[in-house]
């Protein structure tokens, strides 16, 4: 299989999962979201390019968002070998197209950031980003492109693993949606609890910032685990499940390819 020239690996490294994605241009070419490893980053890049039939001398740039500090030295020397080239790190006081108005951006994910610089990008208007993944993390962008205000909560599965990691009698079990309040069994309970319980502060925080600012934001969702929950929260009317490799394509392309 024969490709074009203009690839761009994105790698988002997480807590808990690790996404690779080719892009050509705008189309993402192949994905991988897999549990975060640590030890063996050649391994995993090299598996990823070869079972999509890719080669390391395809790829013309890898640009980088982590939230796991550790692992950036290890994860940039496996890069150097495999494509004898640096990869780009997202830096949060690089210019990408958002700005901070909050005392230290330093302290802010890369994540955080491209998501946010994604969706500003798309709507031009003031916003609030709702993350849904380990952390359930939801920032105001005001409609000047400028980061103001965070939330930080817990995620939606860490808040299942609380229940059978530290009662004895409460089974480890996967996680659905519930539309009901009633539940008769142990199993639907947690999950009656867990699901509309997360739904309900969810709304909450979401009306609780709306009031303080006095404004009407538009509200974008993204995130693996908000794949049903936005299902049943009308207030969030955008989804994207992976912002950011989409957001790392278009920092690249917008703010260093340049």
């Amino acid at each position: 299989m024969l490709y074009n020239k203009n690839m761009l690996l994105t790698i988002d490294l997480g807590n808990s999962f690790i996404k690779l994605a080719i892009f050509e241009n705008d189309e993402i070419k192949a994905f991988l979201a897999t549990d975060t490893v640590l030890d063996d980053f050649v391994a995993l890049i090299k598996g990823f390019l070869y079972r999509n039939n890719y080669k390391e001398d395809l790829i013309d740039d890898i640009i980088i968002s982590s939230v796991v500090p550790k692992a950036n030295s290890a994860l940039d020397k496996a890069i150097f070998e495999l494509f004898n080239k640096q990869g780009i790190f997202i830096d949060p006081f690089n210019d990408y197209g958002i700005k901070f108005d909050i005392p230290n951006a330093g302290e802010v994910g890369a994540d955080l950031l491209v998501m946010c610089a994604y969706a500003y990008n798309l709507f031009k208007q003031e916003l609030l980003v709702v993350s849904m993944g380990t952390a359930t993390v939801i920032c105001h962008i005001d409609e000047e492109g400028i980061f103001k205000h965070c939330i930080i909560s817990p995620g939606y599965g860490k808040i299942a693993e609380t229940l059978w990691g530290n009662a004895a009698k409460l089974p480890k079990f996967e996680t659905k949606r519930m539309l009901t309040f009633l539940a008769n069994n142990t199993l639907d309970a947690m999950n009656v609890g867990i699901y509309q319980g997360y739904i309900g502060s969810l709304r909450y925080l979401l009306a609780g910032l709306k009031a303080e600012l006095n404004v009407n934001p538009k509200i974008v969702g993204c995130g693996g685990f908000g794949k049903d929950i936005v299902k049943d929260i009308k207030e969030i009317e955008y989804y994207e499940a992976d912002m950011v490799s989409l957001g790392l394509n278009y920092i690249y392309n917008r703010y260093i390819k340049k």
